[in-house]
């Protein structure tokens, strides 16, 4: 039983990462690059045009590394997606802006993850949906714990 149970498991982290990858692929761009637009976008509006992304609350959020925080931000910047400049006020801090282009491939990109989480969340229900986020965020608290994060 326990290396069916083990062959079930490594099945399922494979369909999981296609179904990102299928989500990727449907919103036009990776859900890393996708969070950090967002997380810039989101906070833009016309009176304060730029922030300063947190990178240390991003990288606890996705849980990925601040060289890779880097990468997705040129990524998005080749994509004319954002701009970066020092901080007027601040000249060891970069302040980060969406761009129009940015702002419209966020608000496009969010419009199709959410038709996607409608349907979802419909077929597979809220419940099973609450059990499958504690069930995963369980397993990544247990990952960390083991000194694998």
């Amino acid at each position: 039983m326990s290396s069916d149970l083990r062959e079930q498991f490594f099945t399922s982290i494979v369909h999981f990462r296609k179904l990102e990858a299928t989500l990727s692929s449907e919103c036009e761009m990776q859900m890393n690059e996708m969070a950090i637009l967002h997380s810039i976008a989101g906070t833009c509006c016309r009176e304060c045009p730029c922030m300063n992304l947190d990178v240390p609350k991003i990288q606890q959020k996705l849980h990925i590394s601040k060289p890779a925080i880097s990468y997705i931000l040129n990524t998005l910047e080749k994509k004319n997606y954002i701009t970066r400049e020092i901080d007027p006020k601040d000249r060891r801090k970069v302040s980060i802006s969406a761009t129009p282009e940015g702002r419209a491939a966020a608000e496009q990109s969010m419009k199709k993850y959410d038709e996607i989480w409608d349907e979802i969340l419909e077929r597979f229900g809220e419940d099973n949906m609450k059990n499958l986020i504690e069930l995963i965020q369980s397993l990544d608290e247990l990952y960390a714990a083991m000194g694998k994060k």
